[in-house]
């Protein structure tokens, strides 16, 4: 059996029982309100919008009417929580904190939260707010009252014994939200779904052309436990124009994939490693270990851009501080309506480009492509830092951090966000393993050097039948992730006289769990049709992004290494860098083509060049793919250091542009109920940890290759 609520907004008088009835049953504080006069809230709006201390409320419509007096006709409209059959604020939620009940009610658990706020956004209603007031920020909701439901009628009433029959009209006039029994005016009523559906179908059928033919809320995302009659159109009393499939849906097919695909993928990584194996030795070739001696930079470590990034790294710590001295509330400009700001754009910006780390090893490992091998280490140390430093931005973008711990006990259905948050998590313990050699080789470890070719595989193994099981919850599937990774695991052991084996477990794991989290950073934004500009928002967008993350992360490399040559004197490996343009330029071919078709193909290309982001688009296609590929699709042009750059730094942009938009600069955000959204601009300490964590990043980058052998060992003639 599952509740509803039937709103009739024809019955409404604008009393505003159900909203003081619902303050006093919940605790909550009163708001300080003003009257509004505005187009926006219309003349008797109070309060104005949904908060953390207003769970529903009435808002105000005047209608134009040639028949009634003055011309117009006041509408009132009870709005809250809709309680979606299929939420998706409860598919986003990555640790159950929501939950749909059998009862119909979406239930909200503060004490199992982390604070992440993807429901805010994932709400197709904006029935979601936050409290941006406290130091430990809950998310606030209509509960549907359901610690009503399940109320128990008392023995006795002032002394006197109730009889059975007493008990259950007792039970039948509480156990109902208090917004209901409040109301005086028979515009509300609650009870089974079907019957409201039925009471519902039957006023309309009753009501001599007086309602709207449509019950608003039975097929509306989904369906939904909150229904809606009306004499008007429901776009005109506020009511949001949605889809009539679950949002769900969108996005639990494409997570529904990630264990199989984790398995698929390293098989089919392990059989091309396993054939370039076989041909060189068909082919009875020698194979030729290329021969990289490493050093550390025998450069100044304390200059005046080192003592910059000290001041920055400082500013950051003290921003970093501040963020939980004062709340998120007081150290940042998020609202309700923007409930993800500049953290979440870094962290997607930089687990973009930070994907060389996994392109270089498959491209290494993999493919085989030892003339790379040169600039592996490095670009796994940018990727090792990067990735680390992402988990210290979530940390100050969570709201209850403290309970990250939920990660690991709770079972999500098909949250992206759980997806992402293990999968970034063992993607940095594999950086970790692939990096772990560069110290012991510099200390002479070699005990641990040994520990290290038998334990790295080991934790692959682990690390991805662990990730196989928390995202399906499906004996099978793991057990046969367990036994296609341990046979990979066994097939490619190193020989014990092997002095440098392949690290082709690692580079197996790394691509593989890349290949999940940069995709499902797509899968975020799949609930966010009614928010994201359709020429951003793409049932491909998992694809697009993963894709695009390959170019972002090889452009980053070449920059990284064009920057490392003009910093400290270092020859331009302009032959690798090359072949890095020309890799990045089929990635980039790729996004750019499939992105532009699939625009085509849903009828939204002449929208995404005409409309009002019609020049980020632009930007994005034009400056960001055009260009770059007319750059790096060119050999002559890819030789040329100048050219190259330019070619780069545009591909790399232009991702970085695209993550910008997906957040931020593409998105229609109107806020909570009635959908007034609030402006956003960062603060100083939101863009204090930004900039502080970069700092530490390109600090600690260069500290690294000064102290242990990251680069190619150079002479000094062949660096002049």
């Amino acid at each position: 059996m599952s509740y509803a609520k039937l709103i009739d907004t024809t019955k409404c008088i604008g009393c505003h029982a159900c909203q003081v009835s619902c303050k006093e049953w919940n605790g909550l504080d009163g708001v300080p309100t003003q009257l509004q006069t505005d187009s926006v809230f219309g003349t008797y709006q109070n309060p104005t919008k949904l908060d953390a201390d207003t769970f529903m409320l009435i808002t105000h419509h005047e209608i134009d009417d040639p028949k009634a007096p003055a011309g117009f006709r006041d509408i009132f409209t009870k709005r809250q929580c809709m309680h979606c059959d299929e939420p998706a604020c409860v598919s986003a939620c990555p640790v159950t904190a929501l939950k749909k009940t059998d009862e119909g009610p979406v239930v909200y658990h503060p004490e199992i939260c982390i604070g992440c706020r993807y429901c805010m956004w994932a709400c197709p209603f904006g029935a979601i707010s936050a409290e941006w007031n406290s130091l430990a920020p809950k998310i606030s909701k209509c509960t549907l009252c359901s610690d009503r439901l399940h109320s128990v009628a008392p023995l006795e009433l002032n002394g006197v014994p109730l009889t059975l029959f007493e008990q259950k009209r007792y039970v039948d006039q509480v156990a109902m939200p208090a917004c209901v029994k409040a109301c005086p005016a028979d515009a509300l009523h609650f009870g089974e779904r079907e019957d409201m559906l039925k009471l519902a179908k039957g006023r309309i059928a009753d009501g001599n052309g007086k309602y709207i033919d449509h019950i608003y809320g039975e097929k509306e995302a989904g369906g939904t436990a909150t229904l809606y009659l009306s004499s008007v159109p429901f776009d005109k009393i506020g009511l949001p124009d949605v889809s009539m499939t679950s949002y769900p849906a969108r996005s639990a097919a494409a997570l529904a994939m990630v264990p199989r695909a984790v398995i698929a993928i390293g098989a089919l990584l392990g059989a091309v490693y396993r054939l370039g194996q076989r041909k060189l030795l068909v082919g009875k070739a020698e194979v030729e270990e290329h021969h990289v001696e490493f050093a550390p930079l025998e450069k100044k470590f304390w200059t005046p851009a080192s003592m910059l990034l000290v001041a920055l790294m400082v500013f950051g710590a003290i921003s970093f501080v501040a963020r939980f001295a004062l709340g998120l509330g007081g150290s940042t400009h998020l609202s309700d309506t923007y409930a993800w700001g500049l953290w979440i754009v870094f962290d997607l910006i930089w687990i973009a480009v930070a994907a060389g780390a996994f392109a270089t090893a498959g491209i290494i490992y993999v493919f085989r492509r030892q003339d790379l091998y040169g600039i592996g280490r490095s670009a796994v140390l940018i990727g090792l830092l990067s990735y680390s430093f992402v988990t210290v931005t979530l940390v100050a973008d969570l709201g209850l951090p403290w309970h990250f711990w939920q990660l690991g006990v709770q079972a999500p259905e098909h949250s992206a966000m759980f997806e992402v948050s293990w999968c970034v998590g063992l993607y940095v313990t594999i950086l970790a393993f692939e990096f772990m050699p560069v110290v012991f080789e510099h200390l002479g470890m070699q005990k641990a050097m040994a520990r290290w070719k038998t334990g790295a595989p080991v934790w692959v193994v682990v690390a991805v039948t662990l990730f196989v099981w928390l995202m399906s919850r499906n004996p099978g599937l793991t057990a046969l992730a367990f036994v296609v990774f341990a046979f990979l695991a066994w097939a490619f052991r190193p020989a014990p006289e092997e002095k440098h084996p392949v690290p082709i477990m690692l580079a197996i794991a790394a691509v593989t769990l890349s290949t999940m989290h940069q995709s499902s950073l797509g899968s975020l934004f799949l609930l966010m049709p009614d928010k994201l500009d359709a020429a951003w928002w793409s049932p491909m967008m998992p694809v697009w992004f993963f894709v695009s993350s390959i170019a972002a992360g090889l452009s980053l490399v070449i920059l990284v290494e064009m920057w490392m040559a003009r910093a400290w004197g270092r020859a331009l490996p302009i032959p690798q860098l090359a072949s890095l343009g020309k890799l990045g330029f089929w990635a980039l071919l790729v996004f750019e083509a499939g992105r532009v078709s699939d625009l085509a193909i849903r009828g939204q290309l002449g929208a995404a060049f005409s409309g009002s982001k019609a020049m980020l688009f632009g930007a994005e296609v034009l400056l960001g793919g055009l260009v770059p590929l007319l750059i790096l699709g060119v050999a002559r042009l890819r030789e040329n250091p100048k050219t190259l750059f330019w070619g780069a730094l545009l591909a790399c942009g232009g991702v970085v542009l695209d993550r910008a938009n997906v957040v931020v600069f593409a998105m229609d955000l109107k806020g909570t109920m009635p959908f007034a959204p609030d402006p956003y601009l960062p603060s100083l300490f939101e863009w204090g940890v930004s900039i502080g964590l970069i700092a530490a990043t390109i600090f600690l980058f260069g500290w690294g290759v000064r102290n242990l052998p990251v680069l190619p060992k150079e002479e000094p003639t062949k660096a002049a």
